[in-house]
């Protein structure tokens, strides 16, 4: 008996902290401002002046070592 109360309480617990997760997800907006866009473009464009190549996965797995240990010596 003392089991099935403790679950019973911890999914209460559990539905309560899902509720409180859901209302501050709703409630909580978030917007980037102008200066922030601005400056991602700033950064963005310095990269790529020094010339800054955006890998894809098999650019990155044709690179990568998996050899654990025995990759460093």
């Amino acid at each position: 008996m003392n089991a099935l109360i403790g679950l019973i309480v911890l999914f209460a617990v559990a539905i309560i902290g899902w509720a409180i997760a859901e209302m501050k997800y709703k409630t909580f907006t978030f917007t980037r401002s102008e200066k922030d866009v601005e400056e991602e473009e700033l950064l963005e464009n310095e990269h790529r002046a020094q010339e800054f190549k955006e890998m894809n996965i098999r650019d990155i797995m044709r690179n990568n070592s998996t050899n654990g240990y025995n990759a460093v010596g």
